[in-house]
């Protein structure tokens, strides 16, 4: 039976363009014409039956329906690579990371050049809110949340966790009643984005935030779950609500005046996001290149 899915060039070049939010990046990435990028975007469109883009002059933002191609496309392209080097020759001159999503587009994509420069090796990318995967043989090291507790494996501090809320511009002015020192009383609690910890990580949920303050979140307040990181933060960049946000991976909106920051920072000893990696990696001269520059892009 014929399967039901989309043609593989033009889905390949949508998960590309959708990273990069870019057409000419992702074609560069290809090696391919821009036109053709264009092109195969307009054919996955065609064929879902919906905008997965939304063009604003030269500047690319996903949709709701991109948003969530996007990482279903890229979860399958990273598994399927992902399961071709557990058959392939290892190459020392490639490397494999792996990354939450949030991460991945927030933080690590925004320093692609450097990395591969710094490595001097060819960077992919196994991407996953589930850090399970980030075990297998074929992953050389990853990018985790934690408190750096990572069994046997050795690890390095990239950045510290610091939760603090995060609103746009916009909001705050709309929502002059706003006190972010008590959110709950002084805001409609459906105006309060919560990313959860589905896989258990021990991410800072709304809970977590209030009771390491001394307060209480009651069980039975009903917040917007909306589980994709980059999602919530483009909802809260076009002013539907506020969410939690991690210092180092929303710092390029907050510089931007997309967002600002408000309220009381709040972090926990140790927690933080940390480069992962089995030990005997470091005898590999293009990761220790690569952890190297990680370590010189911690703030």
């Amino acid at each position: 039976m014929r399967r039901k899915i989309p043609p593989l060039n033009a889905l390949l070049a949508f998960e590309a363009a959708a990273r990069h939010c870019n057409f000419t990046r992702a074609a560069e990435e290809l090696s391919v014409a821009q036109p053709a990028v264009t092109r195969h975007v307009a054919n996955i469109e065609d064929w879902v039956g919906a905008d997965l883009f939304k063009r604003r002059g030269s500047n690319l933002d996903l949709t709701e329906q991109g948003q969530a191609l996007a990482e279903l496309a890229t979860t399958v392209f990273d598994r399927l690579e992902l399961g071709v080097r557990d058959v392939v020759a290892a190459n020392d001159q490639e490397l494999l990371l792996g990354a939450s999503f949030g991460v991945t587009h927030l933080w690590l994509m925004p320093r692609i050049g450097g990395l591969r420069m710094a490595a001097n090796a060819t960077i992919n990318f196994i991407t996953s809110d589930d850090y399970r995967g980030f075990d297998a043989p074929a992953v050389d090291a990853s990018i985790r949340f934690g408190n750096g507790d990572f069994g046997s494996n050795g690890c390095d501090l990239i950045f510290r966790e610091t939760c603090q809320i995060i609103a746009s511009p916009g909001f705050l002015a709309a929502h002059p009643e706003f006190d972010p020192e008590d959110p709950t009383r002084t805001l409609d609690l459906k105006y309060m984005f919560d990313h959860g910890d589905p896989h258990a990580i021990g991410w800072t949920t709304w809970a977590d935030f209030f009771r390491r303050d001394g307060r209480s979140l009651e069980e039975t307040a009903r917040l917007t779950t909306v589980l994709s990181y980059p999602t919530m933060l483009d909802m809260v960049c076009a002013g539907e609500g506020i969410g939690l946000g991690y210092w180092g991976l929303e710092d390029a909106l907050v510089e931007a005046g997309k967002l600002v920051r408000a309220g009381t920072p709040i972090a926990r000893e140790n927690f933080g996001y940390y480069l992962v990696y089995r030990r005997e990696q470091r005898s590999k001269p293009a990761f220790e290149r690569l952890r190297a520059f990680l370590l010189q892009c911690s703030p």
